[in-house]
């Protein structure tokens, strides 16, 4: 049986936000019975963040604002996103 830290795999190309999201992420995903698979990137020239999240019955698009990278509001954001889409 896998352990619920390999259920969660978060990648991209800016280590910085991939450090700064993945206490959220785990918080918001792990011990949810799937696996899923996390892309972090910065679009735009403001500083949004675009949070992929492809799980195995689909794929949820999340774009933050700079000024939403709370810990706890991605968070929350993020666990509400994937129940209301049962991700």
């Amino acid at each position: 049986m896998a352990s619920a830290t390999s259920l969660l795999q978060v990648r991209g190309d800016s280590e910085a936000l991939i450090d700064l999201l993945r206490e959220p992420l785990n918080k918001a995903l792990i011990g949810r019975q799937s696996c899923y698979d996390v892309r972090v990137e910065a679009v735009g020239r403001v500083g949004e963040v675009l949070v992929s999240i492809t799980g195995s019955k689909g794929r949820l698009p999340l774009l933050f604002g700079q000024e939403e990278l709370e810990p706890g509001y991605v968070s929350r954001v993020i666990q509400a996103a994937v129940d209301r889409f049962a991700l």
